[in-house]
């Protein structure tokens, strides 16, 4: 995907899930009480989202790329949150199953750029703030660490795709000011 498609992409993204973020503050209390149908779809779309990102930027390799396989258990959770009938206490589980699997994910992935341009200092406390607060949920499953975790959702639904752009911004801007000063490369 060419830069200004990707910067288009992120652009996008981070109005859709600002708009998500603010509906979710909007109707906190109500959101707590229809969790199940709400993180089912979320994580449908995360998945959804996932797979056509990888299909398209790494078609050559998709069954290689560790977030072809989150995508299919974001999937699969969201699948299994739409259509079981299942206890306020299990779709918790469930919801902080995922969070964890997501974040280690994202803690391996700024593990792996740790020489990049732009250190992901931001999105990394956040991932091990999530896990933490995840495994309170799974070892207390109830409304408190629910709504908690709610608003985790929104300050990531939100970050999540402000620091991938400002990535991709100063490290764009960062190869431009390179190649003016060396045009040679």
């Amino acid at each position: 995907m060419s830069e200004k498609k990707r910067i288009t992409y992120l652009l996008i993204k981070l109005v859709l899930f600002t708009i998500l973020a603010v509906l979710v503050l909007i109707f906190k209390e109500g959101q707590v009480a229809n969790l199940k149908p709400f993180i089912g779809a979320l994580m449908l779309l995360y998945g959804i989202e996932g797979l056509l990102f990888e299909i398209l930027n790494h078609h050559s390799h998709f069954l290689h790329e560790t977030k072809s396989y989150l995508g299919f258990v974001e999937i699969t959770f969201g699948v299994i949150l739409l259509v079981v009938e299942l206890q306020f206490e299990y779709v918790c589980i469930i919801w902080a199953t995922w969070s964890i699997i997501r974040e280690s994910y994202e803690i391996k992935e700024i593990v792996a750029d740790m020489k990049s341009i732009t250190p992901q200092i931001l999105s990394g406390v956040e991932s091990v703030i999530v896990i933490i607060f995840s495994v309170m949920l799974i070892m207390e499953p109830g409304e408190h660490h629910a709504t908690i975790h709610m608003i985790l959702l929104v300050a990531e639904l939100i970050l999540a795709p402000l620091v991938m752009l400002l990535d991709e911004l100063i490290v764009g801007y960062k190869e431009k000011k390179k190649l003016r000063k060396n045009p040679e490369e």
